[in-house]
């Protein structure tokens, strides 16, 4: 483990919750002391965490939950995130809610709704964090890693400096190393209170929960242009006109699995879906915008790797990223893994794969 992060009463942080509970889960220790050096806190909760039915479903005791009965739902998740950030030393104006759709973020980020991101942006803008702690993009769970992604979008041309970045990870997904944050017995009390505050989750899955509550909390610092994550069984590098070539281990391949792409370019941006079907010398390219053909991605088979070739036409990108999963939640919500930055042709980015430590091919 690294040291632990400098706090002073300077820093303005700006915390990024995908649902009511991660800000304590992930944050409730940092959150206690950023306060207690009179450092700047704001939490932005992206969902109100509608869609965690099965807590709801015990509770209320019924199986059929309509639109009426999670509107319900999620104002009270959004009451009990108030409730917990109270615990933690946060006042009224330490928290903004966004009430996007629960376990429809990636959906968001692929629709490439201008909206979403100009309104992170707006409010970033106005609260100029010099550290955001936000979801670490390898994070399982679908909605995490598109936080994450929504993040950097929003951060690119902002008007104020790049702040810094902490990511924790709460559904797997974390570095080998980090820097841990030590609570001290007050503070491990105080965000075991603030998860108890979250009481509809605490009926299911308490235990787990409050497994956070230790001695440190660990997160992975990272700069707003994301690297490639050397862990991960996928790896993906394009050049300057937009034509990817993507990389994985055949064992990651099976029916009803997709290659998501992100991409952003000065001439526009791309969000392209590949189903995978097994034996295809070529695959479908969808516009996940329209959900029209976008082409052909050629796939060749060598050993035990796969791998496809696709031009996205996006000139010029400044940022990709790309995934391998479901094209929508099923029951298992979570992702196999994360999603995975784009290097740039030309970069010598050391890749695992298989196993065996390798160098990206050029072009």
């Amino acid at each position: 483990m690294n040291d632990t992060p400098v706090l002073t009463s300077a820093d303005r942080i700006a915390i990024v919750a995908p649902h009511p509970d991660d800000e304590s889960i992930a944050t409730g220790g940092l959150i206690q002391a950023a306060l207690a050096f009179g450092a700047t806190v704001r939490v932005f909760v992206l969902t109100d965490g509608d869609a965690n039915i099965w807590p709801q479903r015990w509770i209320e005791k019924r199986w059929r939950i309509d639109a009426a009965g999670r509107a319900r739902w999620g104002a009270r998740r959004r009451e009990e995130a108030r409730a917990a950030m109270r615990v933690l030393g946060l006042g009224p104006d330490g928290a903004v809610f966004f009430g996007w759709p629960d376990l429809g973020l990636t959906e968001l980020l692929m629709r490439g709704d201008t909206a979403v991101v100009d309104a992170l942006r707006r409010e970033f803008s106005n609260f100029a964090p010099n550290v955001i702690v936000l979801p670490s993009l390898a994070d399982r769970h679908p909605d995490h890693s598109a936080a994450n992604i929504l993040v950097r979008l929003a951060l690119d041309a902002s008007a104020f400096p790049p702040p810094r970045l902490l990511e924790f990870a709460v559904h797997g997904g974390t570095a080998a190393s980090g820097i841990a944050f030590p609570l001290n017995a007050g503070q491990q009390e105080r965000k075991r209170a603030a998860i108890l505050a979250h009481a509809t989750q605490m009926r299911l899955s308490s235990n787990r929960f409050l497994r956070h509550a230790d001695t440190a909390e660990v997160f992975h610092a990272a700069t707003v242009d994301a690297t490639v994550d050397r862990q991960l069984p996928l790896f993906a590098h394009a050049n300057d006109s937009g034509q990817l070539h993507v990389e994985l281990d055949a064992r990651q391949t099976r029916r009803g699995l997709s290659l998501f792409v992100v991409m952003e370019g000065g001439k526009g941006s791309c969000r392209l879906l590949v189903p995978w079907h097994s034996g295809a010398g070529e695959l479908r390219v969808l516009d996940a915008t329209s959900r029209k053909a976008f082409g052909n991605a050629r796939v060749q088979r060598t050993g035990k790797r796969v791998s496809l070739t696709h031009d996205c036409g996006c000139a010029d990108w400044r940022s990709g990223f790309v995934k391998w999963a479901r094209p929508t939640p099923g029951l298992w919500l979570f992702d196999q893994h994360g999603w995975q930055a784009i290097a740039r042709s030309g970069t010598r980015v050391r890749k695992r794969l298989n196993g065996n430590a390798q160098f990206a091919a050029e072009d």
